[in-house]
């Protein structure tokens, strides 16, 4: 993918319209259902959807936790940043990425 259209697809900001793509992204990447991930987060299975769904921001300890088990690093969660990404996990966040924004 060229970096234009990464640039279009990850946005630096970290409102929670924002962060919940990223969050049901990565999470379609691992294939988890959203009670699979929450339950393996720890974390209540309706705030992780008002989390994805943007309506409620993700909490730096919930953030943690993701990074912790998944690899996956705050600068992606909360900034986008591609490069805080496992490279095995990239190609597939993108793609699911690019879905959800055909979607919203």
């Amino acid at each position: 993918m060229t970096n234009k259209l990464l640039n279009a697809l990850i946005s630096r900001e970290s409102t929670p319209a924002k962060v919940g793509p990223r969050i049901e992204a990565v999470r379609e990447a691992l294939g988890m259902t959203k009670a699979d991930f929450a339950d393996s987060l720890e974390y209540d299975r309706s705030s992780l959807t008002k989390v994805e769904k943007g309506t409620m921001g993700l909490d730096i300890a919930v953030g943690e936790r993701i990074a912790a088990i998944y690899g996956v690093g705050l600068d992606f969660i909360y900034r986008g940043d591609l490069s805080d990404l496992p490279s095995d996990l990239r190609p597939n966040v993108v793609r699911e990425l690019a879905r959800l924004r055909k979607t919203l």
